[in-house]
């Protein structure tokens, strides 16, 4: 009896997995081409740790920013653009 269930069991299962995949195909398929553009308010750069190290993002006066982070969360390297909206050349940046 108890092996009679056990092969019943299996036997149900195969069954059952056999006709779900042709019942309820699987709709998820990988993505082949890339993204043409993504938008944020800011980007942060996390460790394998979830810790993060970096960001790019904007500072309170609305100038874009990008701040580099050591594990303990101080800032080791911050540049800021000096006016939003206009072209920046690396000259127009400054380091804190």
């Amino acid at each position: 009896m108890k092996k009679r269930n056990l092969v019943l069991s299996i036997a149900a299962g195969l069954l059952g997995g056999a006709l779900s995949s042709h019942l309820w195909p699987l709709a998820a398929h990988a993505e082949s081409h890339a993204l043409d553009e993504i938008r944020a308010q800011r980007f942060t750069l996390v460790t394998l740790e979830g810790v993060a190290v970096g960001s790019f993002s904007f500072d309170d006066s609305g100038r874009p920013q990008i701040v580099l982070r050591d594990r303990s969360g101080h800032d080791v390297w911050r540049v800021v653009a000096d006016q939003p909206g206009e072209h920046v050349t690396s000259s127009r940046f400054h380091s804190k």
